[in-house]
C-alpha cells in the first residue's frame, strides 16, 4: 500500500470532472503533499493507500473549494453602509472614502475573509488595498490568494462631482498606484508553492489616462501576469468614455490592445450582447457579480450571451457596502435567480451550471484551472465539507435524483460548511478557524469600524440615502 498524508473516505463526492458535478457515491480522496493523488470509490482507494489521518466523511457532500473571483475585502470595515441608493460611489461609499486608511482596511479585510472562508471559499480573487498587509494575512491563515492592487489616476474627489462631470486624473496618483501594484507581484507573485499569486489592476479605464492604460499592459506583458479590470462596469463607465475618448469602453479596449486571454474583465455590467460577443471572441474571461451589481445598479450583466459565444466566467462576491456578505453560496443563489427573472425562463442557469463557475470554471477564468477548481488527481487539494444533516441540506435524496446540489445552491446559507481544506490543510473545522484568533479579528474590526464611523463628518454623511433614512426613523 502507499502511504499518503490524508485519506477522506465515504464522502457523497462531487469532483466537478468532466461537463456537470462528476458524483462518486461513497466517494474518496487520497491527499499527498498538499496534491490529490487519487480519487474513486472508498473500497478501492482504502485497499490501496495507508494514510496518516483518514477524514470519514460519511453524510458529508465534499466538493472543490469555492473560486471568489472578484473581491474587495478591505471595504468590509463599511459592510451596510451604502445600501438602497443610487450613484453608490459618489453618494453611498464615496462619503466614507475620506476617512478610510490602511489600518481600517486592513481590519475589514480580514474579517471578511474569514467569513467567505468559513462559507467555503479557498480561492481570493482579492482586489484591495493595502494589498501587501493583506498578503501577508492570507500567508498567516493558509488560504488560496490571487491578488491585485488597485491603479488609478482619480483623486478621491467622486462625493464632490455632478454625475456628468468628466473625473480628473493626477499622474502622480497614477505612478504611486502602479509602482505599489508591481511590489505586489515582485514580492508574492509565486510565493508559498504559488498558492499565493498576483495581478495587475487598473481600475477601470475610465479611472486613468489613456498613458497610464498602456503602461499598465506593458507591464502585464513584461511581468507575464493577468490584468484584472472593471470593465463596462456601468452606465456611469460609458458615460465616461464616451465623454472623454468618444467611444464606449470595450470598443476603446479592443482598439487600444488589451482584449486578451490575459484580460479578466469584472462586471461589464452596461456592456451590449455584441460587445459581450466580442470579449469572448477575443479569449477575454468575465467575472459575474451578481448579488453587488443588483444591489448597487439594479441590473443582470449580460452573461448569458457571454456564455452562449464560449466564454469563461467565474462569479465574485466583490464588496461588503454593496453586496453585504462574501459567500458563494448567496452569490450562487443569486446568479440563478436573476438570470431567471430577466429571461422569465426558470430553465436559464440551473444551480449545476452555478455551482461549475463558483469552482471549475471560475478556476479556468482567473488562470487557475490546472490548480483547483475539481477534485482529480494532480490537483491542489482544496476541498470544502458540506454538512448534510444541516436542516437547510435536508432530507437527503439520492434516487430518481440527486437533490444535494440544488439544496446547496438554493437553500444553503453558508454555516452548512463544516471543514476547509487548503493545499490539503485544514483551515476551519466545526466553526474554528485552526491558523488565526478569530475573536481577536473581530473584536479588532467591531473598535476600529466605531472609531471610524464616528469621525465620518456631518457635511459628508448628510449627502448619503442613508442620512434620509435616519432623519425619517427609517432606520
Amino acid at each position: 500500500m502507499s502511504k499518503i498524508d490524508t485519506l477522506i473516505i465515504h464522502a457523497d463526492l462531487f469532483t466537478m470532472q468532466g461537463d456537470g458535478v462528476g458524483y462518486v457515491e461513497d466517494g474518496a480522496v487520497a491527499i499527498d503533499a498538499g496534491k490529490i493523488v487519487a480519487v474513486g470509490p472508498s473500497d478501492e482507494l482504502l485497499k490501496e493507500y495507508s494514510a496518516e489521518e483518514t477524514v470519514d466523511a460519511t453524510n458529508k457532500m465534499v466538493i472543490p473549494g469555492f473560486v471568489d473571483a472578484h473581491m474587495h475585502t478591505s471595504l468590509g470595515i463599511l459592510r451596510g453602509l451604502a445600501q438602497d441608493t443610487s450613484l453608490w460611489m459618489h453618494k453611498g461609499i464615496g462619503p466614507y472614502n475620506p476617512f478610510m486608511n490602511d489600518v481600517y482596511r486592513l481590519a475589514g479585510s480580514k474579517m471578511n475573509i474569514l467569513e467567505a472562508l468559513a462559507a467555503g471559499t479557498t480561492t481570493f480573487g482579492d482586489y484591495s488595498t493595502p494589498i501587501n498587509e493583506i498578503a501577508q494575512f492570507f500567508q498567516t491563515l493558509g488560504a488560496r490568494a490571487r491578488l491585485t492592487g488597485f491603479i488609478r489616476e482619480v483623486p478621491e474627489v467622486l462625493d464632490k462631482l455632478q454625475e456628468d462631470d468628466l473625473y480628473p486624473f493626477d499622474p502622480a496618483i497614477g505612478e504611486r498606484t502602479l509602482n505599489e501594484n508591481l511590489e505586489l507581484v515582485d514580492r508574492w507573485h509565486g510565493k508559498e508553492n504559488n498558492r499565493i499569486t498576483a495581478l495587475l489592476g487598473p481600475q477601470g479605464p475610465d479611472f486613468m489616462s489613456l498613458e497610464c492604460l498602456k503602461k499598465v499592459k506593458e507591464k502585464a506583458t513584461e511581468k507575464n501576469v493577468m490584468i484584472h479590470m472593471h470593465v463596462a462596469q456601468a452606465a456611469r463607465e460609458t458615460k465616461q468614455m464616451v465623454g472623454r475618448y468618444g467611444k464606449r469602453s470595450i470598443p476603446f479596449l479592443d482598439e487600444i490592445g488589451y482584449l486578451d486571454d490575459s484580460l479578466l474583465a469584472v462586471h461589464i455590467t452596461d456592456a451590449t450582447d455584441e460587445e459581450a460577443r466580442l470579449l469572448v471572441k477575443r479569449g477575454v474571461s468575465m467575472v459575474l457579480c451578481s448579488g453587488s451589481i443588483g444591489i448597487i445598479r439594479g441590473e443582470v450583466p449580460p452573461v448569458m450571451p457571454f456564455l452562449e459565444a464560449g466564454g469563461k466566467a467565474a462569479l465574485g462576491s466583490d464588496q461588503a457596502p454593496g453586496n453585504n456578505c462574501n459567500q458563494m453560496i448567496n452569490e450562487m443563489k443569486l446568479t440563478a435567480l436573476f438570470n431567471k427573472i430577466k429571461y422569465k425562463d426558470p430553465e436559464v442557469m440551473p444551480a449545476w451550471k452555478v455551482l461549475r463557475m463558483a469552482t471549475i470554471e471560475g478556476a479556468q477564468a482567473i488562470g487557475l484551472g490546472e490548480e483547483v477548481g475539481s477534485l482529480e488527481e494532480g490537483k491542489k487539494a482544496d476541498i470544502v465539507f458540506i454538512d448534510l444533516s444541516a436542516k437547510t441540506m435536508q432530507p437527503v435524496i439520492k434516487t430518481p435524483m440527486r437533490n444535494h446540489v440544488p439544496n446547496l445552491v438554493y437553500s444553503a446559507r453558508g454555516h452548512e460548511v463544516c471543514k476547509v481544506m487548503v493545499d490539503g490543510k485544514t483551515l476551519y473545522e466545526n466553526g474554528e478557524f485552526l491558523t488565526v484568533n478569530e475573536q481577536e479579528i473581530l473584536q479588532d474590526c467591531q473598535e476600529l469600524a466605531t472609531k471610524l464611523t464616528n469621525e465620518v463628518s456631518e457635511e459628508k454623511f448628510k449627502i448619503t440615502k442613508g442620512a434620509e433614512f435616519m432623519k425619517e426613523g427609517k432606520l
